[in-house]
């Protein structure tokens, strides 16, 4: 069927593959409104646009849109969503991708989704960047944008239009067992550094992300195997139990024993619950960050009187770091990728790799391995002159049949053994029709003659 014009605005209703289609062009242009026309029929063919209910997603305004892919979501992704006093069952924009909707909701949630286009989506980028933000950060917003887009299947149209921001990869900060030992000596002196020292213990001796020690339950730890179990995580693959060690368990026994002096300690509440305003066990914790950033600073700072060095890694060290750290120990220790893959809860292998930065040390015992080998005598001369001699030397003695030929292996002076293993019967009856004959082969002084 034709386009059609109402009030000035050109409309398409055709049918592909028994399927209707009909929608606005958005153009009073004819030669514009015939263009987005044959786009949307090689749109349909291809099973890239949305009719139907999908069709109906895609009208509605990006605030809309984004509450009901995020309800979907919930139920796609049981535990996925925290829980909050209003819905206690779990709220599904308190999600990992519901905090990443938040931030591109001011900007998009006036938009329909069939509205949105490349050029939005870059000043977006822009607008991000200018407010300092890190590009990794941004792309990980874009790519919400995205999922939501392939929801009302309109991603096919704008992709390879919006690039993603290009990110410097800078080297990961490990700690040397010094620069860990004063760390945690400096965090335990503190009572105000008490939350964010016991839960770097955990991090740095379980793997567990900041996220997963937030949702961390009382009834997730096991006391008599001194297990830990992640419920919930950004991932399927975080679901996952952890034993914990003697430092890791140290750090569960003070929370426990904070949780016991504040009347807080039950089956349903948090280990690390919000303790400000006011203390409220139901809810997790919203962030150390605070504490996290008054400690890393004295640590890494020198103190003359004491005869400490200064340590600026401490100063740059990240929470989420001491993930990082723990994986590399553990492949420095020689502990199994695939065991490491189970307690950092990671499903491709390139994913423990690429959080693994071996540390200077292990670098430089990697490196000595390479120089057990004792060195190769000094040569005289001219390296070439010396290596076409003995070349030389080599084809000349290669030619003397004596020396090629012994008893057990192929290449044998003897030419009828030779002739039965180098010639079977298919190819001696291929060179018994030609003018050489191989058969009549025979030795005359030590070379081979023909007849």
């Amino acid at each position: 069927m034709a386009s059609r014009k109402r009030n000035r605005i050109y409309h398409c209703d055709f049918t592909m593959n028994g399927q209707r289609y009909r929608q606005t062009l958005e153009t009073t242009d004819w030669r514009e409104a015939k263009k987005r026309e044959d786009d949307l029929k090689a749109r349909a063919r291809a099973g890239k646009l949305a009719s139907g209910v999908t069709a109906e997603f895609s009208r509605l305004s990006f605030a809309v849109a984004t509450d009901r892919y995020l309800a979907e979501l919930a139920v796609q992704r049981p535990g996925s969503a925290r829980p909050t006093p209003e819905r206690p069952g779990g709220d599904p924009r308190k999600s990992w991708e519901g905090d990443l909707m938040e931030r591109l909701r001011p900007f998009f949630a006036e938009k329909r989704l069939n509205q949105i286009t490349a050029n939005d989506i870059r000043a977006y980028q822009a607008e991000r960047i200018g407010r300092g933000k890190h590009p990794n950060t941004v792309n990980h917003e874009i790519k919400a944008l995205f999922r939501v887009l392939k929801r009302a299947k309109l991603l096919g149209r704008i992709r390879d239009d919006v690039k993603l921001l290009r990110v410097k990869k800078e080297p990961k900060t490990i700690l040397t067992e010094a620069e860990k030992r004063r760390l945690f000596e400096i965090a335990s002196r503190k009572p105000e550094w008490q939350t964010a020292y016991w839960a770097a213990l955990l991090a740095s001796n379980s793997t567990m992300r900041p996220v997963e020690l937030k949702r961390l339950l009382w009834r997730d730890i096991d006391p008599f195997q001194k297990l830990a179990t992640v419920r919930r995580s950004k991932t399927e693959a975080g679901s996952r139990v952890i034993p914990l060690n003697a430092e890791a368990w140290s750090a569960i026994e003070g929370v426990k024993a904070r949780a016991d002096a504040l009347g807080t300690y039950a089956p349903e509440h948090y280990v690390f619950h919000r303790l400000r305003p006011k203390v409220e066990p139901g809810r997790p914790m919203s962030s150390w960050r605070s504490a996290w950033r008054s400690l890393r600073k004295v640590a890494g700072a020198a103190d003359k009187e004491k005869g400490l060095e200064e340590m600026p890694k401490l100063t740059k060290l990240r929470f989420y770091d001491l993930r990082h750290q723990a994986i590399t120990e553990m492949l420095e220790a020689g502990v199994p990728e695939g065991v490491i893959r189970e307690i950092a809860g990671h499903v491709d292998p390139a994913m423990t790799r690429y959080y693994s930065h071996p540390r200077l040390a292990a670098r430089r015992a990697a490196v000595e391995t390479l120089g057990t080998a004792e060195p190769a005598p000094a040569v005289v001369g001219y390296v070439t002159n010396y290596v076409t001699k003995q070349l030389r030397e080599g084809r000349e003695n290669s030619q003397v049949i004596e020396k090629n030929g012994t008893p057990g292996v192929i290449r044998t002076p003897d030419p009828l053994l030779r002739r039965q293993v180098l010639y079977p019967a298919e190819l001696r009856a291929h060179f018994s029709s030609s003018k050489w004959d191989y058969a009549e082969f025979a030795v005359s002084k030590g070379s081979f003659t023909c007849r």
